[in-house]
């Protein structure tokens, strides 16, 4: 999927039920669509990870914008290949248009270049005719694919550029965005008589408009990228128009050895060829092209520069990869708490229509309609009187893996529109999310100790009343809050900080250089600081100096202080 820039003024996102995906986080926003990461649901616990690309409501009016969604989905569906990144459907949910698609984790070929650069990485020759090589397979794909009664389609993807291909960490390439793909068939989008694509990447005869031309200028696109890859450099003089774009297409290209001489010679006769102005002395098809370069190739194995690309991608985007797993900490969390919503949602509208059959037909509005935005708020108050017990039997908990500022994050303006739900909003049971800083505390509450340990989501429990949550973790002392009673909620968040029972303390001794033992362990000799020690508990001290008496004393530092000295008494001589 092609990612149009964040831009600042997007309002916040919450993760959200969309038809049957679960959005749980957005990617990106541009001036057509927002893109989101998300799931789809299945039995038994099924979930399948993919993007979900959300057509904007303004342009979700635009019927010719549609029209062309819509062609480029029908186009694109019927392409399944390792380098073509796969749509699985296109659809409206409540008048707006999305469309899912395989999710790629990792980055645009040019975020790729440009991400090298500065980091210092080098591309070498192999990883560039091999990026090149995976783009040009999935080209072939696409330029020789047939409908079901093997109609050639005649796809040409017409707008081949490094923003088009996406590079994943694990360094696949797969070709994206026929947006604006040209087709034997009523699905092309591409508008004859207009200069469509990228100027960069535009073969001098697509460009002409009045002459013929066909799949090649894919290959003079990939060409383009080719001589980027291997020299960093553009092979052609920049062009503001038409007509300074075919001039400078027909100029002469500097062969890569010339400007860097540790390029292999036998590059250049396959970069020029693919860059010829006239198509009839370019390569045939990609795969012609293609072949060329596996013939340079073939020394280096291609999983061997496939690891090699993907440890870099690695290296260069270690923090990016970091966020993105990050991001996916917490989904087990979100998507339990977006299930419950989406029942909600379902036993609302079965009720209203039960309700609906027994009163009589529901005027100007459908039971769907009357439940609004799904959403859960995180307030937590923190006065409030204490609740009876509840019992042990009624804890459910869900362990989640990962720390406190997603999971606040993730569930962050969640709420369900309670109103619309016929349950009673004081009966209706809820799940309680805790987490603590630091994270693995165990938790009691009402008084029953919970299984497991922070953060972790405690279901079947009634959040109309009010609850009195402990959390304790070993160096750390205890943290209590209660959380009180709201009716109607379905999910509260309560973060607990445990402040650090870890301190210091500092033992003398005269004479000096006694040896210091705190709870029977061999520290050192004094004066000595003991560090990272409980302050909250008691330690019992000995200090042990040759020709005197071995001195035992207990101290509390949190009361005691956190200086101790001694005076050592001296054991008395023997007679003579």
């Amino acid at each position: 999927m092609a990612s149009p820039a964040q831009t600042p003024a997007a309002p916040e996102f919450k993760p959200h039920v969309f038809g049957k995906f679960f959005l749980l986080q957005r990617l990106a926003v541009g001036g057509m669509a927002e893109i989101f990461r998300a799931k789809v649901a299945g039995a038994e616990g099924f979930e399948k990870e993919l993007v979900v690309k959300r057509i904007l409501p303004a342009r979700s009016q635009d019927q010719g914008f549609i029209q062309m969604l819509v062609n480029e989905a029908k186009l694109t569906v019927q392409l399944t290949h390792n380098n073509v990144a796969q749509i699985y459907e296109c659809g409206s949910i409540d008048g707006t248009y999305f469309i899912s698609m395989e999710l790629v984790n990792g980055v645009s070929l040019k975020d790729m270049m440009v991400s090298f650069a500065r980091a210092g990485t080098a591309i070498t020759p192999e990883q560039a005719i091999f990026m090149v090589l995976q783009l040009l397979q999935g080209l072939e794909y696409a330029h020789r694919k047939t409908d079901g009664q093997g109609n050639p389609l005649r796809i040409i993807h017409c707008d081949v550029s490094p923003d088009n291909a996406l590079v994943s960490w694990q360094g696949e390439v797969k070709l994206l965005d026929f947006g604006i793909a040209r087709a034997a068939t009523g699905l092309s989008n591409y508008k004859e008589g207009m200069l469509m694509g990228k100027l960069g990447y535009v073969a001098p005869e697509q460009a002409s408009l009045d002459r013929p031309w066909d799949h090649r200028v894919d290959v003079f696109a990939a060409g383009i990228i080719l001589y980027e890859l291997l020299t960093k450099q553009k092979p052609f003089q920049r062009a503001v128009d038409v007509e300074s774009l075919i001039q400078s297409r027909l100029g002469k290209v500097v062969p890569p050895s010339s400007i860097d001489e540790r390029l292999p010679r036998e590059l250049d006769t396959i970069v020029l060829r693919a860059l010829a102005a006239d198509p009839d002395e370019r390569y045939p098809d990609a795969r012609s092209f293609g072949d060329a370069l596996v013939d340079v190739l073939f020394p280096t194995p291609h999983s061997a520069i496939q690891d090699h690309l993907g440890r870099q991608m690695h290296a260069v985007y270690a923090e990016r990869i970091a966020r993105q797993r990050a991001a996916r900490a917490h989904d087990a969390l979100v998507m339990k708490v977006l299930r419950n919503v989406a029942e909600q949602q379902r036993a609302a509208v079965y009720d209203s229509v039960a309700s609906a059959e027994s009163t009589g037909p529901l005027h100007g509005s459908s039971p769907l309609s009357e439940l609004g935005t799904p959403s859960i708020d995180i307030d937590v108050d923190r006065a409030a009187p204490r609740p009876p017990p509840l019992g042990p039997e009624r804890i459910r908990t869900i362990r989640v893996g990962g720390g406190r500022a997603l999971l606040v994050g993730l569930l962050s303006g969640l709420a369900v529109a309670a109103a619309g739900f016929a349950a009673a909003p004081w009966i209706r049971e809820g799940a309680l999310v805790v987490s603590t800083d630091p994270p693995g505390a165990r938790v009691t509450l009402d008084g029953n100790r919970v299984p497991g340990t922070t953060p972790l989501v405690i279901e079947g429990i009634r959040l109309s009343v009010t609850h009195r949550v402990e959390a304790v973790a070993p160096a750390h002392r205890a943290a209590v809050v209660e959380v009180g009673a709201e009716p109607g909620r379905l999910a509260r968040t309560v973060h607990l900080v445990l402040p650090s029972a870890l301190g210091a303390f500092t033992v003398e001794s005269d004479p000096p250089g006694a040896e210091l033992r705190v709870d029977g362990k061999l520290l050192g000799r004094t004066p000595f600081t003991v560090t990272d020690v409980t302050v909250d508990e008691r330690h019992r001290i000995d200090l042990a100096l040759p020709g005197h008496d071995v001195d035992q004393f207990v101290v509390l530092p949190e009361k005691d202080g956190s200086r101790f000295g001694r005076k050592l008494v001296p054991r008395p001589r023997g007679p003579g």
